[in-house]
C-alpha cells in the first residue's frame, strides 16, 4: 500500500509556467512541494507493507525532522492522498498544537499505509508541473483525505483540489476537522454532498495517549474506506461475471474473457475522463472569458497553450486584444451542475451591457467574477442564486459601468463556472 501527502514546511516551490494567477493560488495554500533537484535524496522500501500499529503506536517526537512528500510513481495505484493548508503546521500563522499539526498526523497514517520513506523533499515533480503531477497522483490513490481548518477552507488550492477529489474523480473523501472556527461554504457543502460524518480531530489534546488513541480510531476508519473500494470493484467484476453467463455486459455483448480487477479500474478512470472532458472547454468551444480589468465577454475557443496554462480564444465581437486569458479565467458557455453553485463558489454571473465601436469590436454583455452566498429553489424547478463581486476598484476593476451593482441575482442558467485547472490538464494530458 502507498501513502502520498503534500504540504511540506521548508521547502520552496518555482512554478515553471508563466501564469501569475496560478503562481498565486499556489503560493497563497502553502503547498511547498519541490526545492533545488540537486540534493533530491529518497529511500526505497520493497518489502511488504508495515502492520497497523493500531492505537498503542507512539506518535512522532516533535523534534524530529517533519515528514516530508515523496514523488512517487504516478504510474502506480496508491492508498490515501493527503491534502492540507500549511499555515496549519508548526511555524504556519495558523498552528495550534503539535498534535493538530498535518505534519504529525500524516506520518502516523504513513506507518500504516506507506512503503516509502522519503527524509526531505528535495527535488522536481516527475512533469515540473505543479497541477499535472497534483492531478496524476490524486488519479492513483483510492481515498482522498483532506484536514480541514478555516484557513484549508478559505483557500482557492485547497479548494481545488477537493472539488478534483469528490466531483471529478468521484474519489470517497474522509474529511478530518483539525482546527476549531468556521468552515467555508463550498467546505460545508462538499462534505454535505459526500454524506461522510467527518473524523474531528479539533478538540483539545492534551497528552501523546489521547493523541495515540484518535489516531489509533483514524487509522480503523482509513483501512474501512480502503477496504470498502475494493470490495466495490471487486463487486463490480462480479455484476460483470452474471452478464457474462447471459451472453451480455453493460457495454454489450461480451467479448473475451471477464475483466481483470485492473481493466475494472482502467473502465472506471475511462468513465471518469469522460466526464471530465465534458466540463472543459476544448478548441470551438464557446466560452466566457476574460478580458481586461476582471471584466467577461463571450469568446471561442481556439487552442490550449499548454506551456503557459492558457487558452487563445477569438471573441465574439471580434476585438484582438486579450486574447490569452489564464485557464482559471474561462468558463463553458453551457449551465454548471447545481453542485458547482454552492455557497461560497465563484461564478461568473451577466451585469451590463456595452456598445460597439466601429471597426473595432461589436457590442454585447458583461459578465463578471463573483461569489455565491446563497441560493434559492423557486417554482418551477428554477434555482435563484445570490451573490456578490469578487473583484472591485482596488483590484483595477472598472465599477462605473452603467447598471453596476456590488451584489447580483439571477437564475442558474445564466451563471457560468469555470473548470478545475485539475480537470482542465487531466482533459488535455496529452498535448503539446
Amino acid at each position: 500500500m502507498n501513502t502520498f501527502w503534500c504540504g511540506i514546511p521548508g521547502c520552496s516551490f518555482t512554478f515553471r509556467n508563466g501564469s501569475d494567477h496560478l503562481s498565486h493560488l499556489v503560493s497563497d495554500h502553502g503547498y511547498a512541494c519541490t526545492a533545488s533537484p540537486a540534493i533530491s535524496r529518497s529511500i526505497s522500501h520493497t518489502s511488504s507493507p508495515s502492520t497497523a500499529t493500531g492505537p498503542s503506536a507512539p506518535p512522532v517526537d516533535e523534534e524530529e525532522e517533519s515528514p516530508t512528500v515523496i514523488f512517487q510513481d504516478p504510474t502506480q495505484e496508491h492508498d490515501i492522498y493527503i491534502s492540507y493548508c500549511e499555515s496549519n503546521c508548526r511555524g504556519g500563522a495558523a498552528f495550534v498544537s503539535r498534535y493538530h499539526d498535518p505534519n504529525m498526523i500524516a506520518a502516523h497514517l504513513s506507518k500504516t499505509f506507506k512503503p516509502w520513506v522519503a527524509s526531505v523533499c528535495l527535488g522536481p515533480a516527475p512533469s515540473g508541473d505543479f497541477y499535472q503531477d497534483r492531478a496524476l497522483y490524486l488519479q492513483k490513490v483510492k481515498v482522498f483525505i483532506p484536514l480541514i481548518s478555516p484557513e484549508f477552507s478559505a483557500n482557492d488550492q485547497c479548494k481545488m483540489e477537493y472539488q478534483f477529489a469528490l466531483n471529478s474523480l468521484k474519489k470517497p473523501v474522509l474529511p478530518v476537522i483539525i482546527a476549531p472556527g468556521k468552515i467555508n461554504g463550498t467546505i460545508d457543502s462538499y462534505i454535505a454532498q459526500e454524506g461522510r460524518v467527518p473524523f474531528r480531530l479539533d478538540g483539545a489534546i492534551t497528552d501523546d495517549a489521547e493523541f495515540n488513541e484518535k489516531m489509533g480510531y483514524l487509522t480503523q476508519a482509513v483501512k474501512a474506506l480502503i477496504n470498502s473500494v475494493t470490495t466495490d470493484r471487486e463487486s463490480h467484476r462480479l455484476q460483470q461475471l452474471s452478464l457474462h453467463e447471459t451472453g451480455e455486459t453493460s457495454s454489450g455483448p461480451v467479448v473475451g474473457r471477464l475483466p481483470s480487477y485492473e481493466q475494472v479500474l482502467s473502465m472506471e478512470r475511462a468513465k471518469i475522463g469522460q466526464d471530465i472532458q465534458e466540463r472543459v472547454p476544448k478548441v470551438g468551444d464557446h466560452v466566457i472569458a476574460h478580458w481586461l480589468k476582471h471584466s467577461y465577454f463571450t469568446a471561442t475557443i481556439v487552442r490550449f497553450l499548454k506551456e503557459s496554462m492558457r487558452f487563445e480564444i477569438r471573441w465574439d465581437d471580434q476585438d484582438e486584444s486579450g486574447r490569452y486569458p489564464d485557464i482559471t479565467m474561462v468558463a463553458l458557455d453551457k449551465v454548471p451542475e447545481r453542485w458547482e453553485v454552492s455557497v461560497g463558489a465563484r461564478v461568473f454571473f451577466p451585469q451590463g451591457r456595452y456598445t460597439g465601436q466601429e471597426g473595432v469590436r461589436t457590442g454585447g454583455g458583461r459578465f463578471h467574477e463573483g461569489e455565491i452566498t446563497r441560493t434559492e429553489a423557486v417554482s418551477g424547478g428554477r434555482l435563484r442564486c445570490y451573490g456578490h463581486h469578487l473583484k472591485g476598484e482596488r483590484d483595477g476593476k472598472w465599477v462605473t459601468y452603467k447598471d453596476y451593482a456590488y451584489e447580483f441575482c439571477c437564475f442558474l442558467d445564466e451563471i457560468r463556472v469555470a473548470p478545475n485547472p485539475y480537470d482542465v490538464l487531466h482533459a488535455y494530458s496529452g498535448s503539446n
